[in-house]
């Protein structure tokens, strides 16, 4: 005599898989719901990206960047991005898949390689992104970008360079411009304020007599006419404690103005930026949040 076990018996095998199948029917309706009740949200919509790629925007060969726009792109906001690395390391192409995203999403997006150590040091990576600030001021109409809504937006080490344009007027000065050149900073996982000469990594990059005044964003008085900063940070980077980003943003806020953090419970210090690629899966709080904010300043 057979025993009667699902899986073994003839008998029990048609009763299983009915139950199986019933139970596939069930989850693919539940989905299916959800697809509608989202309007299938978490796929990327069908719209036509450009992508214009190693433009130059000064006379070094590493000063190139990259242009990501799509057909809803028209006067609209335009984000230029500085990648991290700790100043020596890292390059522009990875992010162009936030740019897809973005362009989605009728905003522009920038993305830049600068000049890095050994090759340069302080202050030459805030000087480089000041100066794509100009090269965006009179090319991105011919993208479909609006050159009076522009914003910095960078990852770690990119993050310290965006926030030094974006407070210490002296940078947009020298090449002709101003802090009303931007129309609000992104910094994500940003090292506000640390000491190089205690850092063997970053004890060559800064001059010898160091200046937090002048090198450190936390240490910048805050100028009137700082633009908004929307500050993002992960509740488990290892590398920069959040709750520095609370101490800068008080500081601009104490000043007068307009700092806002958004501190992501699921993120550390390179997650942030590395998840980039699956921003457009709903819920998409990374994404949504920078457009909300960049909506919010135009």
């Amino acid at each position: 005599m057979v025993p009667r076990v699902a899986g073994s018996n003839p008998v029990c095998r048609p009763i299983l898989s009915r139950c199986v199948i019933l139970r596939v029917r069930i989850i693919f309706l539940f989905l299916s719901i959800q697809l509608v009740s989202f309007g299938a949200s978490w796929l990327p919509d069908e719209i036509a990206i450009e992508e214009h790629l190693n433009l130059s925007y000064g006379e070094n060969s590493k000063q190139v960047l990259d242009v990501v726009t799509s057909e809803k792109c028209n006067r609209s906001p335009v984000v230029i991005f500085v990648h991290g690395g700790s100043w020596r390391w890292g390059q522009k192409d990875y992010h162009r898949s936030i740019g897809k995203q973005l362009a989605r999403e009728r905003i522009l997006f920038v993305t830049i390689n600068y000049r890095l150590y050994p090759e340069a040091k302080f202050p030459s990576f805030p000087e480089d992104v000041a100066l794509s600030v100009k090269w965006a001021r009179g090319n991105v109409k011919k993208f479909g970008g609006d050159c009076d809504k522009i914003f910095l937006m960078g990852h770690s080490a990119g993050a310290h360079s965006v926030s030094l344009v974006g407070l210490d007027s002296q940078y947009l000065k020298k090449i002709g411009g101003g802090l009303d050149w931007i129309q609000g900073v992104i910094p994500i996982a940003c090292p506000f304020n640390f000491d190089p000469t205690k850092e063997f990594l970053y004890r060559n990059l800064f001059p010898g007599e160091f200046d937090p005044e002048k090198m450190m964003p936390m240490g910048i008085k805050a100028e009137n006419g700082v633009p908004p900063f929307f500050i993002m940070h992960g509740f488990f980077d290892p590398i920069i404690q959040c709750e520095l980003a609370f101490k800068f943003a008080k500081k601009i806020n104490d000043s007068g103005g307009d700092a806002k953090i958004k501190l992501y419970k699921s993120h550390g210090h390179a997650s942030l930026i590395r998840r980039t690629t699956s921003w457009h899966i709903w819920p998409k709080p990374l994404l949504q949040d920078i457009v909300s904010f960049v909506n919010s300043k135009v």
